[in-house]
């Protein structure tokens, strides 16, 4: 990395990036973000990915609970809103698989389609994946406990919070990462870096919420296991970058700094999801090399249709208020403002809620 790098990585702060005065962007956003999600929630209690059927969706409402967890993570930015997240979890623990089978580890969830009428849901029989789900079911758990003080909800649901943790290391292998779900075996970085932020959270929970410390260190070695999985397993020196996923027989998918998808945006999960510190060296060259590769994504101008939220959530993870303002500015302007068209859809919305609250909390702390 060279030093301009290092000093285009950590240079912007609120004031030099155009922070509207008070903060109204990071609160614009905040609001009409955290309405447009509550929206969306079904009388089940379940949240589709967008707000009406799509025609590409074969004129259904589509349920995907990965989705709907990284919208929830922004939702409880504003915690006015967390009866929406529990009647969510109430919806997601009543479809809990109880049985395993060969396809669906015990505490997995299906998606489901909703018809028109937004009352007929269907359960589609299979899921994108059984470990990043569960994972991020656990982040929401966690996050809502310490947003609204509401363990007694966690403690009263413990043997159903093992079970989801259950689904999570159903597919973990002995070197440490999970495959995707049991009828796909890849082991891919972006699934592996939420599930070691899944078992931190899991370990969180059985310390400081159902008071097990011999729970807690129970999912601090299988936090481990990933990281170390991820970290001896996956890294390549000579490339600087990690294989973005390890095939059954151990082949390594390696990365093309120039494929935007996987390749270069799973290496940034590590990042946002809390197994690299922003300030590690590693962390630093990752996100050097991505912007290098992309400069101009927080202006949307990719190769890629979606807006990618998760981009800027790592930007402000990073403290890079810079790109983080420039990519909430063009999203505000290309969709908030718009009525939020497609492809904006929930995961994006509540993402980028995170960013914009990182923000605001940088901004405070740097004013």
């Amino acid at each position: 990395m060279t030093d301009d790098s290092k000093t285009d990585i950590g240079r912007s702060r609120s004031a030099e990036a155009g922070l509207p005065a008070g903060g109204s962007l990071y609160d614009d956003i905040l609001r009409e973000e955290a309405n447009w999600i509550a929206r969306l929630q079904l009388e089940s209690g379940c949240i589709p990915m967008y707000n009406e059927p799509l025609a590409s969706h074969g004129g259904e409402y589509r349920v995907i609970p990965y989705f709907t967890h990284l919208a929830l993570l922004g939702l409880l930015e504003q915690p006015e809103h967390s009866p929406v997240v529990r009647k969510y979890m109430d919806w997601y623990f009543s479809r809990l698989i109880r049985t395993a089978t060969e396809t669906a580890p015990a505490g997995a969830v299906f998606d489901h389609t909703v018809a028109a009428d937004r009352l007929t849901f269907t359960a589609t029989g299979d899921f994108d994946s059984t470990d990043s789900y569960a994972s991020t079911f656990l982040n929401v758990l966690r996050k809502y406990a310490e947003t609204t003080g509401d363990t007694a909800y966690l403690l009263e649901r413990r043997s159903d919070i093992a079970l989801i943790a259950g689904a999570m290391l159903a597919t973990k292998q002995s070197d440490g990462l999970t495959w995707a779900k049991p009828s796909y075996r890849v082991k891919y970085l972006m699934d592996n870096a939420e599930v070691y932020e899944g078992l931190a959270d899991m370990e969180w929970i059985c310390s400081e919420v159902f008071g097990d410390r011999t729970e807690a260190a129970f999912y601090r070695h299988h936090k481990d296991e990933v990281a170390a999985g991820i970290q001896t397993g996956l890294w390549n020196e000579s490339l600087q970058a990690y294989a973005y996923a390890k095939n059954e027989d151990g082949s390594l998918l390696e990365p093309e700094w120039g494929r935007f998808y996987p390749d270069a945006t799973a290496q940034l999960f590590p990042i946002w999801t809390g197994m690299l510190p922003p300030e590690s060296e590693r962390a630093r060259r990752l996100y050097a090399s991505f912007n290098a590769h992309f400069p101009q994504w927080p202006q949307l101008n990719k190769r890629d249709s979606f807006p990618w939220a998760l981009l800027a959530y790592t930007s402000a993870v990073m403290g890079d208020a810079e790109r983080t303002v420039q990519f909430l500015e063009s999203a505000q302007a290309a969709f908030i403002e718009r009525g939020h068209p497609w492809p904006w859809y929930v995961m994006e919305s509540g993402v980028t809620m995170l960013a914009a609250a990182r923000m605001k909390r940088l901004s405070a702390n740097t004013a």
